[in-house]
């Protein structure tokens, strides 16, 4: 997790720009639109020499059950679960009521990420994430939809990096520019903020969760619809925090 990738004045053409629909960008063009010509630039710095960028962008805090990414369109032809080399979520603008993390399973670790304006998270490609919206949704029986307002704007760009680019996502940029003439780039690494997780105690009361995953039973690699599991009470503040990154340790329910 790293804060400042791209400089405060940058974040609102990349918010413009991240209208592009569903899209894979090949780097060895080196000529795209501006979000993926800044795309790119963020993976240069991470050293990322992956050939393929696919992207999307979602502009709205909404619940996103647990999932890993995959190529979907082969997956649905032929059952095989491809994942990409890594995923990417870069936060380019965040309401004040937006109480949403990015929450990545890894093994019995969870990892809350909330979205900060200019932050970008990185993980391996076939590890799980979700976002709970309400926060605590996966601690309720019930919950109503909330309206989207500005203050509960979530706008974010998703990212996956690829060997061989996923199926049938179009390849072909709407528009075109030479990566070298971009305006909008990201900062060089030396200056991004690297931010590690806070642990929550596993001390004091404990609390049960039910985690929805996404798909058909082949999509979710057989694994069963939702994941039971209990952890320390210190995950409900941990997924209300509008900043700090924590790591929380789930355990099977007793």
């Amino acid at each position: 997790v790293y804060d400042g990738v791209f400089a405060a004045a940058d974040l609102k053409p990349l918010d413009a720009g991240g209208n592009d629909g569903h899209r894979v960008c090949r780097r060895g063009d080196r000529a795209g639109t501006i979000l993926e010509a800044a795309l790119d630039s963020v993976l240069t710095e991470l050293g990322d020499e992956s050939p393929y960028i696919e992207y999307w962008a979602r502009a709205e805090w909404m619940h996103l059950a647990a999932h890993s990414d995959v190529d979907e369109y082969l997956q649905k032809r032929s059952g095989e679960l491809r994942h990409p080399n890594f995923g990417h979520v870069l936060a380019i603008d965040v309401g004040d009521e937006v109480r949403g993390p990015t929450c990545v399973f890894a093994g019995d670790q969870l990892i809350s990420v909330p979205a900060v304006a200019g932050r970008v998270l990185r993980f391996e490609g076939d590890l799980a994430h979700a976002v709970p919206e309400p926060s605590d949704v996966w601690f309720r029986s019930f919950v109503s939809k909330q309206p989207h307002t500005p203050a509960r704007r979530r706008s974010v760009v998703l990212f996956n990096t690829w060997d061989e680019p996923p199926l049938d996502v179009p390849l072909e940029p709407p528009f075109s520019i030479p990566f070298a003439d971009a305006p909008v780039k990201a900062q060089r690494k030396n200056s991004w903020a690297p931010v590690l997780p806070l642990a929550t105690a596993e001390v004091g009361d404990r609390v049960a969760g039910k985690l929805p995953r996404l798909g058909t039973p082949a999509r979710r690699g057989g694994l069963p619809r939702f994941r039971n599991f209990e952890a320390t009470a210190g995950l409900l503040d941990a997924l209300r925090d509008d900043r700090n990154v924590w790591e929380t340790r789930l355990r099977e329910p007793s």
